[in-house]
């Protein structure tokens, strides 16, 4: 049986109650609650307005009869009502012997059942394996990961998945540049693998599009812009003008000109070795990128067995940096799901076949497109996605006009065998706030294919993207410009160790280490506590604050817990919670009280899908503890009792503070 402080002590008073409103002979009910602003007195409340309303009574006469009435007992000091509200002041040392006692008895008092023997996927990060993780995609990472544990602690079967979109044009771009360069015998140095590859794609990419605009020009203007394909001279812009082309075209082949020329610019500047030597290796075999890459990408989709090899062998290797990136921030996969996989099992073209014999397929040359708006007129479609009869949904291209699947149309059955391979009652798919329209037609196309079930079990966790303060760039993947996972943790340590480790005289080792602690919790907790649909300008001076709502913070006052239960042999024994009727100070009673809602709060955030509330209430925790030990000696108390009392407060604070910064998926240092 899941032990609960918090409800323990509401549901005592619940039961008192119910017998006094049957006593007055009443019909209706009334619920015991926290301290609401109207009831500004006691520990707990019952407002009566509605028990009133339903028996035709004074809402003020009525609470203070059930005041009255109000069996009086060791647990409460006093009853009494104030305008429509019943107010219950606890009696201090019983509610403190049974609240300590839960906790000090089962460190593991917390977990609950409300998700009980529910199988749940949560869906997280999927980033691209042609480069590194990214802050965009990050933030998804953290905060899938640490609903993830939420969700566990309610009693959840969880499972986590990573979707691996080794399919499309950029994949090819990136395993053609990788290709050359192992046949030719470079490796990646002093660099992360999927660091490395992100440089191959930027670069390789550039080269592709220079090709590609030069072969447009030759074509259908017989414009030769310069001898070399892969690369553009300032110069040649001039050659634009020297043939006549319509002004509107020419426009766009000018501004085609200049991003690219900007972009080789800025890339040939910061990997000039790797750009050479990739450019060589693509002069050498004489390699036509516009052609060469849509033919990899078809004979991989096809199955063939080399391109399957080299496709996969550099996707591997993408998927091997982005874990031991999440690694470092303790951030674990259970399943890789490989989106070629889709498309091989023949499920994409079963899920095309369905949804154009059910009629929501529009027809347009090779292309195809999902009829989004009939299909929100399915039963039950806009209640579910809580769309306004008004909102027209607009339709979404499956298969484009050149015969290629997108991937919405790949996410249908997947979606699909989230459910029914896994058996799964719940799918949470988390994925950044542009993807907001495309989840919903992806929902709507479940129902189109016949499978309302599926899509009556996806839920969208969406998110606002993140940027670093300072930062004087736009991210761009193009342009080999963007904050990694490991960026910000290098940045976020060197602060830690100049803030407030550079002068503790503690062995090097344990300054790495606790940087390492502070640091990858300061990250995690900053994304977290902001909840998902606010804008974050991470900025690693701040996330580090011991003053503000921050890891760093309660992780300080963890450690102050535990340096003063280092100076003891302190251990809790069934037979001291007698000892504990002696905490009756008002900071030792506030701190109690809180205490017993970690429980509570989980449970709020699972049900709400808010992971912030438990950053709120480990915040409020590490408050009061700090008021409890500016005001209060521990060691040095008046009696024997009082020691041990006020030792067991701070041994239930420390866990409750160590196992909630936990659940996010982040560790307490022992001293700071």
């Amino acid at each position: 049986m899941v032990k609960d402080p918090d409800a323990i002590i509401k549901d005592a008073l619940q039961s008192s109650l119910h017998k006094v409103i049957k006593k007055l002979g009443l019909t209706g009910k009334a619920l015991v609650q926290e301290i609401t602003k109207k009831a500004m007195f006691g520990d707990l409340c019952t407002p009566v307005f509605q028990l009133a309303k339903e028996n035709k009574k004074n809402p003020n006469e009525l609470a203070k009869e059930i005041a009255e009435n109000f069996p009086k007992n060791d647990a409460i000091s006093e009853v009494v009502s104030e305008g429509g509200f019943v107010n219950y002041t606890l009696e201090r040392g019983h509610y403190s012997k049974i609240i300590l006692d839960v906790i000090l008895s089962d460190e593991k008092f917390y977990f609950g059942d409300l998700y009980k023997d529910q199988k749940i996927i949560v869906e997280h990060t999927s980033a691209n394996p042609n480069g590194p993780i990214h802050i965009g995609n990050f933030r998804g990472s953290i905060i899938g990961d640490s609903y993830a544990r939420i969700l566990k602690t309610v009693g959840a079967d969880v499972k986590t998945h990573f979707y691996v979109d080794d399919l499309g044009h950029q994949i090819p771009v990136c395993v053609i540049g990788h290709n050359l360069l192992k046949k030719n015998g470079i490796v990646a140095k002093d660099v992360k693998i999927d660091h490395y590859l992100g440089q191959i794609y930027g670069i390789t990419h550039t080269m592709y599009d220079v090709q590609k605009l030069k072969q447009d020009l030759k074509s259908i203007h017989n414009i030769t812009l310069g001898k070399d394909p892969y690369w553009l001279q300032k110069k040649e812009a001039e050659l634009l003008s020297t043939k006549e082309i319509p002004k509107d075209e020419l426009k766009e082949y000018k501004k085609r000109f200049e991003f690219l020329l900007s972009i080789q610019t800025d890339i040939y500047k910061r990997f000039k070795k790797l750009y050479d030597q990739i450019k060589s290796f693509l002069e050498k075999e004489q390699i036509d990128l516009p052609k060469t890459v849509p033919d990899l990408n078809r004979k991989y989709m096809e199955q063939e067995k080399e391109a399957v090899k080299m496709v996969r062998s550099t996707c591997e290797d993408a998927i091997r940096g982005h874990r031991e990136e999440l690694a470092l921030l303790g951030i674990e996969f259970d399943n890789f799901d490989w989106e070629a996989d889709l498309q091989w099992s023949g499920e994409v073209f079963k899920a095309l076949s369905k949804l154009e014999k059910n009629g929501y397929i529009i027809k347009d040359g090779k292309a195809r497109i999902f009829d989004s708006n009939k299909a929100a007129d399915l039963k039950g479609a806009r209640e579910y996605l809580k769309l306004k009869k008004s909102y027209e949904v607009p339709n979404a291209i499956l298969i484009t006009s050149t015969g290629d699947t997108l991937y919405l149309l790949r996410d249908i059955p997947y979606s699909i065998e989230k459910v029914d391979k896994y058996n799964t009652d719940k799918v949470f798919n988390v994925i950044g706030k542009p993807q907001e329209l495309t989840r919903i037609q992806l929902n709507l196309a479940l129902r189109a294919v016949d499978r309302p079930d599926v899509a009556n079990k996806m839920w969208h966790l969406n998110y606002e993207y993140m940027e670093l303060k300072g930062a004087l760039t736009r991210m761009s993947a193009r342009r080999l410009q963007y904050i990694t996972p490991l960026d910000l943790y290098l940045k976020t340590k060197e602060a830690v160790l100049e803030s407030f480790l550079k002068k503790r005289e503690y062995p090097e080792e344990e300054k790495e280490e606790i940087a390492k602690i502070v640091a990858v919790g300061a990250i995690k907790y900053s994304i977290i506590a902001v909840g998902l649909m606010k804008k974050l300008i991470f900025d690693p001076q701040e996330v580090i604050s011991l003053n503000n709502n921050t890891s760093p913070f309660i992780q300080y006052a963890f450690a102050r817990s535990q340096s003063i239960l280092a100076k003891t042999d302190f251990k809790w024994k069934k037979t001291d919670p007698d000892s504990l009727s002696h905490l009756q100070e008002d900071e030792e009673w506030l701190l109690i009280q809180a205490l017993a809602k970690l429980p509570q709060t989980i449970r709020s955030a699972a049900a709400q899908i808010k992971p912030e509330l438990i950053c709120n209430y480990l915040f409020e925790v590490a408050i009061l503890f700090n008021k409890f030990y500016d005001n209060h000696r521990v060691l040095e108390a008046s009696t024997k009792e009082l020691i041990q009392a006020r030792l067991a407060l701070t041994y239930a604070t420390g866990l409750v503070l160590s196992s909630g910064l936990q659940i996010l998926g982040i560790d307490s240092p022992n001293r700071m």
